[in-house]
This record gives structure tokens, sequence and C-alpha cells, in this order.
């Protein structure tokens, strides 16, 4: 049986020490598989991919549970021990420095040119655009710029935060169709939290459903009613 590259069981997440904005959450990534995680907003989806990699303190968040890589659990995760460890997270809205060119910041990461040249050959637009400032590309761009910051640590999990988050449905089919791309070309494990139902049905091995910080259904895309699923926790509107 393949092992998990990435495993979580029983996270926690709270703020301020109120009621838990996660309960229980638990996966197992298998390499090479996208799972998705769609869910309203605030049903917990960011809260989990931030509670996984520990980018909490700033928010007075905190999380417990059980977060193990290639079959170790780790002690005291965090970003940093998780990056070492090659789990990457492309956090949700703009991660990128709008007054820098497309390049300076790729060179920030890297100054290997194989490595950016890899980078620019899998997002073409940005080759194209890799003397404009990042504050000047479309958001669908800025996008790209930011996944392409995170694959340059070369990791082996990719975590990614809303994507989709205010961008026209047609750039949000081609990012998700990217990220099929990661898992099937480059072997990337990735979990995607979105509610862009349509699109991330369309590219996920896995899909999760999450409701007022809990799990509420969880499995292979073939193996679950999934419209009954979405009817009943998304609403056919939102779909």
């Amino acid at each position: 049986m393949t092992q998990p590259l990435l495993s979580v069981r029983d996270l926690v997440v709270s703020y301020d020490g109120g009621l838990p904005a996660v309960s229980n959450y638990r996966v197992d990534l298998l390499p090479g598989t996208l799972t998705v995680i769609l869910g309203r907003n605030g049903a917990g989806k960011t809260s989990t991919l931030r509670g996984i990699t520990g980018f909490l303190a700033h928010e007075a968040g905190t999380a417990r549970g059980t977060i193990s890589v290639r079959g170790e659990v780790v002690r005291r995760p965090g970003p940093l021990r998780l990056s070492k460890l090659g789990v990457g997270l492309v956090a949700e809205r703009d991660k990128v420095f709008v007054n820098m060119t497309v390049q300076d910041q790729l060179r920030l990461v890297t100054s290997r040119r194989p490595d950016v040249e890899e980078i620019f050959e899998f997002f073409p637009r940005l080759r194209e655009r890799r003397a404009v400032r990042a504050g000047l590309l479309s958001g669908g761009e800025r996008q790209m710029l930011a996944t392409a910051l995170v694959l340059l640590r070369k990791p082996s999990v990719l975590l990614v935060d809303e994507l989709s988050l205010g961008l026209a449905p047609g750039v949000v089919r081609e990012l998700m169709g990217h990220l099929r791309r990661l898992a099937d070309e480059r072997g990337l494990t990735i979990l995607a939290a979105d509610q862009a139902v349509h699109a991330s049905l369309h590219v996920a091995d896995e899909v999760q459903v999450m409701d007022s910080g809990s799990l509420v259904a969880s499995g292979p895309l073939d193996s679950l009613d999934i419209d009954a699923v979405l009817d009943a926790y998304l609403g056919r509107h939102e779909r």
C-alpha cells in the first residue's frame, strides 16, 4: 500500500481561546494526487491549511493535532519546519511584491537560471511578463507568480488556499488545470481549498466538504454522491 506523503489527524484550530474554527480534521495525501476541500466562506478551509502549516501565530491562533510527513510524526510543526520537509503553502490573497518585477521576485528565491527557466516553461505567461511589476499583472498572473515562488522551493506537497479568489471563471479553470498538471507531470501532492466547485471537481482525485469547521464528506470523487452532498452543504445556487 502506498504511504501518504502527508497525513493529518485530529487537527483542531481555534482563535483567541474561542470555539474551534476547525474540529478533528483528518486527511491522507497520496503521492501525485490532487485533493480539494470545498465549503462555504467561513467553513474552515483557510484555517485548516494554516493549522497544518502553523501560520497562525500572528492571528492569536492555536492548532493541535498530529502531522506526519512520509510516515514520520513532525514534532512541533511550524512553517519553517514543514518547509524543510517539503510542504509548501500558497496562501490566500495577494502573495507577491507589487513593486518588483516578475523576474526579480523569482531571483529572490533562486539564482539558478535552469530553475527559473523551468518556471517559465510551465507558466509561459510569466515569461512574457517577466519584466513587468507584479502590481500591473492581472489577478490570474499574480496567482501564477505566487505559485511559482513556492514551486521554486521544490516542495513535494503543495497546499493551495483559495486560488480562485476574485477571478473570472475562465481564469479559474486555467489555474486549476495548472494544479492538475503539477500533480500529473511533476508528481506533486496537492491539497487545495476553494469555493470554485465546478472547476475544482473537474480536476480532483479526492474531495472533502467542510461545514462549520467539520468534515461532512470525504473520499474519492467517484465514491461520493457529490450532488447530494453539495446540495445539502453548499446549495445548488453556489455551485
